[in-house]
This record gives C-alpha cells, structure tokens and sequence, in this order.
C-alpha cells in the first residue's frame, strides 16, 4: 500500500498563483497525499480560493492562523497536523511536475534513504523558464556552506521526529537550516530529473529580503551548524569557508576574518579537484 504524503502550503497573500500551485498537486501520478494550506493571515482571495479547492477533493484541508507568525511557525503549525509518513512543503507560487511526487518516493524506498531532492527549472512571473537549479552528489559535501537542495525534496516522518520543528530565528534561511541539520544525520539521495518549477519574480520573499539581513543570518546558520557536521575533508572545508567569506563578502566587509582559511582551501580546490577534471576530460578527447 502507498504511503501517505503530507504536502504543507504556506500561504500569505497568494492568490495570484495559487492555483496554479494547487492544480500541481492534483495532477500528482502518486495519489496518496494530504494538501494542508496554511494561511497566515491573508487579507486577498486566498481563503476564498482555497473554500473552492476544499469542496472539490477531500485530500485537501484549509487552516488560518489567528494572526501572522511567518514562515518556519507556519510551517511548524503544518507539519504538527500532518498525518503523513513522507513530509514535504511547497510555495503558492511554484508547482510540481506531474510525476514529482511518485519519483521521489520512489528514490526514498528503493535507495532506503530518508531525505531526497531534485533538481528543478526556475520561471518567470510569466511562466517562461530561465534557468534550472541541478542537484547531484555533490550536494553531500557542499551542503556545509552553500544550499545544494533547490525547492523540491521529500522526507520521512523519522527525520522530522529526529531533527524537530524550523527554527523561527532562522527566518529567511530557515529551509537551509533545516537541510543541514537534516544532512548531520541522514545521507540524502539525489534526483537528477527537474521535477519542480520554482518561480522567481518580485514578490517572492527571495526577491524581496534585505540582502544585509539574509547574509548575517546565513553566516549565523553555517556557524551554529558546524560542529554537527563533526571532522570534515578538504573539500568540505572548502565549502564551508567559500560560504561564510561570500557571507562577509555580500555584507562589503573591509576586513574579511575568513579571506586567507577561503583563499587557502580554494587553492587546494583547484589543484585537487579542478585540475584533475580538467585533464580527464583533455585525455576523453
């Protein structure tokens, strides 16, 4: 028998792309999930539009917030009346592809793993894709500095009983947060396929944050993070000091205290790794 999927949705003022998002849904080959949207608060059409959702499949469940707590409380408040084995979230204004759901619990149970993601396009406000965000193995390492996941992933009730709620003083890079506090104890697996199409345009949050604000607070996160990661290799380590010197980079810091650990593992990058692909490639030719 399938397992049951819980997908959370986190709604504020999300009308305008809603339905896309929750028709994504719908269309899943894998049919054995719960949609909880989570309104926090809006003052648009958004309950009005997910009333619509609710009397055309009972799969799908509506809950407000009495006032708005932000992204990682509403998340919290989501996944603590999900009913689900697997665990996911997604946003009002991005959508999955048709078989996202299937691949991914697929990967799940075949490679017995706990944590999976995928790769994905990245749209317009129009639609129209403009890049994509390409996962792979890589991720396992570069995860202690730098965001390797991308917007699609699925997870077990396990590793949420394990790693616990989102952090609320992680707000604006609470996902990463929690991927790395996933990764300190489950190995992820990998989907190549994009599965997902993650909207980039004005109004995302991701568009919208102080640029100040979001590098303090990642730089906060790959600190508080780092000792969970225990011993780490060189390319972890170059990782690790690429993401907090771009954090103090980002923030027009004169004097950079992570500029000669970034300079010196970038040169252990290059001879160790980038210089051996090069050559092989030079030698398939």
């Amino acid at each position: 028998m399938c397992k049951l999927v819980s997908i959370i949705l986190p709604i504020y003022n999300g009308e305008k792309y809603m339905r896309q998002s929750i028709d994504s849904v719908l269309a899943q080959t894998y049919t054995n999930w719960e949609l909880l949207i989570i309104d926090d608060g809006s003052t648009d059409r958004t309950a009005e539009i997910a009333s619509e959702y609710l009397n055309k499949d009972s799969r799908i469940h509506y809950y407000k917030n009495p006032q708005n707590m932000r992204l990682p409380r509403t998340l919290n408040r989501g996944f603590s009346l999900a009913r689900g084995a697997y665990l996911t979230w997604t946003s009002d204004d991005n959508y999955y592809y048709p078989t996202a759901l299937e691949q991914m619990v697929t990967a799940l149970e075949a490679e017995r793993k706990d944590f999976v993601f995928a790769s994905c396009d990245v749209i317009d406000g129009e639609g129209k894709i403009v890049e994509c965000i390409m996962v792979s193995d890589r991720a396992k390492k570069s995860i202690v500095g730098s965001n390797p996941v991308g917007a699609c992933f699925l997870y077990t009730r396990k590793v949420y009983e394990t790693v616990g709620d989102y952090d609320p003083e992680m707000t604006l890079v609470e996902d990463f947060d929690y991927w790395q506090r996933i990764c300190m104890k489950f190995p992820p697996a990998c989907i190549s396929e994009k599965l997902y199409a993650y909207r980039w345009h004005d109004g995302a949050l991701t568009s919208t944050m102080r640029k100040d604000t979001f590098n303090r607070r990642l730089e906060t996160c790959l600190l508080k993070n780092r000792p969970g990661f225990g011993t780490l290799d060189w390319e972890s380590l170059y990782y690790y000091y690429y993401g907090l010197y771009t954090c103090r980079k980002n923030l027009g810091d004169d004097k950079n205290p992570y500029e000669w650990k970034h300079r010196f593992y970038s040169i252990l990058y290059f001879w160790l790794r980038r210089v051996p692909n090069k050559l092989r490639r030079m030698l398939r030719k």
